[in-house]
């Protein structure tokens, strides 16, 4: 009778976790240094191919270089603007939007108490301290935004850096590797995963930008500008982003205005995420990804606890890049099934 049992080494596994557990621990405490460079690849990979158009054109590689940064810098500035004016306006309002927040949950907890016979005792005490929860995570979420504006700087050094150095970084991996045409095709297929994915976020984005501010503007709904950047960018976040963005929108809106403005939110959020799941993301974006949902998700959560809000944002197109990695690598075939989507 042959032995169905699986062999499996324990030695091997051991391995196995000590070398996971050490990559992670090594992106958790390394993030101050490794935010900033991997944010800096990602930014490089996208600004590489408006640069060979610019060389095409005759201009020289310092000067392509130099214009692709400098419209990367207006661009960003003109973000970073935007939303810190927002912001500012809304601190301005902000106890007034605290005081109508605990008069709501004050309201809504007394409808509980009436109604389903809920024995909440201390309920304004403690309305009050969610509220002052919700402000704590607030400020937590500005203080990350306001890390990573610090380290705008360095970020690009880094682009300017990678992008000169480039074929000397290629040339390095190519000597690394026993197959430099293999390894030319796993860079080019990386690079192609990172740009087509956020190229076609930010359209989407831009599009889901137009849709939210002309139906909240439309409804009257208070800071509908705010509320439309904020849904807008958080889409760029894998299923969970328009859930977040959508949410606090649908939240701010209500806890400022009342229920109709929420109403209008939740109905223009509602039909700019169908329009998004099996139109805009179809046409622009396509398979190109080709996620695992799970795995999808789980490494969403993944970067998000390592790198925080930046990490969210890049988790997909990094782990696509580990997907090519492991299609391109002998006895690494299981993991890149693993990771992508399958229709079985």
């Amino acid at each position: 009778m042959s032995d169905s049992k699986i062999s499996i080494s324990g030695i091997y596994l051991i391995k196995a976790f000590l070398i996971l557990g050490g990559i992670l621990a090594f992106l958790y405490f390394g993030a101050s240094l490794l935010l900033p460079l991997v944010a800096a690849a990602i930014i490089a990979v996208l600004l590489d191919k408006p640069t060979k158009k610019l060389k095409k054109w005759g201009v020289p590689n310092w000067l392509a270089i130099t214009l692709s940064v400098i419209t990367t810098v207006i661009l960003f500035s003109l973000l970073t603007w935007l939303i810190s004016s927002q912001i500012n306006a809304m601190a301005n309002d902000w106890p007034t939007i605290k005081e109508s927040a605990t008069q709501k949950l004050n309201s809504l907890t007394q409808w509980a108490n009436q109604r389903l016979s809920w024995d909440y005792k201390d309920y304004l005490k403690n309305n009050e301290k969610l509220v002052n929860k919700a402000e704590s995570l607030g400020k937590s979420f500005l203080s990350s935004l306001m890390t990573l504006l610090s380290q705008s700087l360095i970020i690009f050094v880094y682009i300017i850096l990678l992008l000169m150095q480039k074929k000397m970084f290629i040339n390095f991996l190519k000597k690394l590797s026993s197959s430099p045409s293999g390894m030319v095709s796993l860079l080019s297929d990386s690079a192609k995963i990172i740009s087509s994915y956020l190229l076609g976020k930010a359209k989407i984005m831009t599009i889901l930008f137009g849709i939210y501010y002309l139906g909240f503007t439309l409804g009257s709904v208070p800071y509908a500008l705010f509320l439309a950047l904020f849904a807008a960018l958080f889409s760029i976040i894998p299923y969970v982003g328009n859930i977040i963005g959508g949410g606090l929108a649908v939240l701010l809106s209500y806890l400022y205005s009342g229920s109709t403005p929420a109403l209008i939110v939740i109905g223009v959020v509602s039909a700019a995420q169908l329009l998004e799941n099996y139109v805009l993301t179809p046409w622009i974006i396509g398979d190109e990804t080709n996620l695992n949902p799970f795995i999808t998700i789980f490494g969403v959560i993944l970067f998000s606890t390592l790198w925080g809000v930046v990490g969210a944002v890049i988790a997909l197109p990094l782990i696509g890049v580990l997907k090519v990695i492991f299609e391109h690598t002998k006895e690494m075939e299981a993991y890149a099934y693993l990771i992508k989507k399958n229709d079985s």
